[in-house]
């Protein structure tokens, strides 16, 4: 058979009969409101099959009117000749079949419903929802229930939380205190800290804009709002009523006091010799501040504007600075200081200043490598600097006299890197092989 001859088929099959017309309209109809055509045909041919689709989707066919009652929706034929007359007249007669039969059919689909066993579909009492064989009906979702989620969420959305009231009939006369009456959760704070506004009568059918006087704006009924620069802000609300544009406006005047946050900081100095148990003196340099504690490794507190810290040898220790305003707003400056031996820098526990080529220098190996500052020193046992650089220079045993260390004596070495984070103190002992 040709296209065209097909087509042409398609046509009147679709235009020139009740059930073409009852099928054209269906395919133009929402996926939810109307079952298959297959579904149709079978209820259209009778017999046990076609009594269970009609059930299921309680609907009645009126070949006569040319329409159908389905889903609770009546849909009419769409012959290519029916007229406006036609169709009029055909509506009538089956709101008559349907006002006729409306009582029965109730009775009948329970009992129909009951001795289907497995049924397809899901039905509600105000909307029946059909669940047909995948692709009988393209017009149908996936999941029915989204559409229902959807609609649930809409309605939702379309009510008016419970705290709003109605503007008031006298809005229009009320002082601006009273009409676009607002507050804020406190008057002052801190950079940064965020602060709550309110509306005194929250209303429907209104816009509100904030103006929060450092450029930012929101159109919030209730605004958090983060101020980041110090000073004294003056608060506005702008209420415009939408069914007229009429607004009102309330600024409150040094409404919000913003204090600054102290700076806090601090430096440090560690010992220049090896010593067994370290002392970091560090002081004070914060700004803004009154009062300031120091915290060492999460525990240790110390109070005074420089203090003396005594560190194991061995391992990190964090040290931070609390420093507090009189309006009590803080900041605080944490640095690392870490305290170790030959191991922490890679420092050899040999050196042989003989000329065999063995040994023969020292320096420990991960400042061959450092790209922070340092100071490298070597004493002798008196405490006397023999070796000192800041860079990578090792040191071949001459001593300042010009002569060679000798074999067994003992001299200690300390290396003090200013990282970024902190200093870094390292101290070991060395002796002559």
């Amino acid at each position: 058979m040709s296209e065209e001859q097909n087509e042409e088929e398609k046509k009147g099959a679709a235009g020139g009969s009740f059930e073409g017309g009852i099928r054209s309209s269906l395919e133009r109809a929402p996926g939810l409101a109307a079952p298959s055509w297959a579904t149709i045909q079978s209820a259209m041919a009778g017999g046990a099959a076609g009594s269970a689709a009609a059930a299921s989707w309680r609907w009645i066919i009126g070949p006569a009117a040319g329409a159908a009652l389905i889903g609770g929706a009546i849909w009419f034929s769409q012959p290519s000749e029916t007229t406006a007359v036609d169709e009029a007249a055909a509506k009538a007669e089956t709101e008559q079949i349907v006002r006729e039969e409306g009582k029965t059919l109730a009775s009948e689909m329970e009992g129909d419903l009951s001795m289907l066993g497995d049924n397809p579909m899901e039905s509600s009492s105000e909307s029946p929802v059909a669940t047909e064989l995948e692709g009988s009906n393209p017009r149908v979702d996936k999941d029915p229930l989204a559409v229902e989620v959807n609609r649930a969420e809409a309605e939702e959305e379309a009510v008016e939380p419970e705290f709003l009231e109605d503007i008031p009939s006298d809005w229009a006369s009320l002082p601006e205190d009273r009409a676009a009456a607002f507050g804020a959760d406190i008057s002052a704070s801190c950079v940064g800290a965020e602060i709550g506004f309110r509306m005194g009568n929250p209303m429907k059918d209104i816009r509100v804009l904030w103006n929060f006087g450092d450029g930012q704006f929101s159109s919030k009924a209730a605004p958090n709002h983060t101020f980041m620069a110090p000073g004294t802000y003056d608060i506005t609300l702008s209420v415009t009523r939408i069914s007229d544009g009429l607004i009102r406006t309330r600024t409150i005047e040094n409404m919000v006091t913003i204090h600054p946050i102290p700076e806090a900081e601090f430096t440090w100095e560690v010992p220049a010799t090896a010593e067994d148990l370290p002392v970091v003196s560090i002081r004070d340099r914060s700004r803004e501040a009154t009062s300031t504690t120091w915290v060492v490794d999460g525990g240790t507190t110390l109070e005074g504007e420089s203090v003396s810290l005594e560190l194991a040898k061995v391992g990190e220790h964090v040290v931070q600075l609390v420093a507090s305003s009189a309006h009590g707003c803080q900041s605080v400056a944490q640095h690392s200081i870490e305290v170790g031996n030959r191991f922490g820098l890679g420092g050899s526990a040999r050196f042989s200043p003989n000329g065999d080529g063995r040994y023969d220098t020292f320096l420990p190996r991960k400042l061959m490598r450092e790209d922070s500052p340092f100071v490298f020193r070597v004493e002798d046992g008196e405490g006397r600097i023999v070796h000192e650089t800041s860079i990578p220079k090792a040191w071949d045993g001459m001593l300042p006299n010009g002569q060679m260390a000798s074999a067994g004596e003992t001299f200690n070495w300390t290396a003090v890197i200013q990282g970024k984070s902190g200093p870094s103190y390292f101290s070991d002992v060395l002796v002559i092989e």
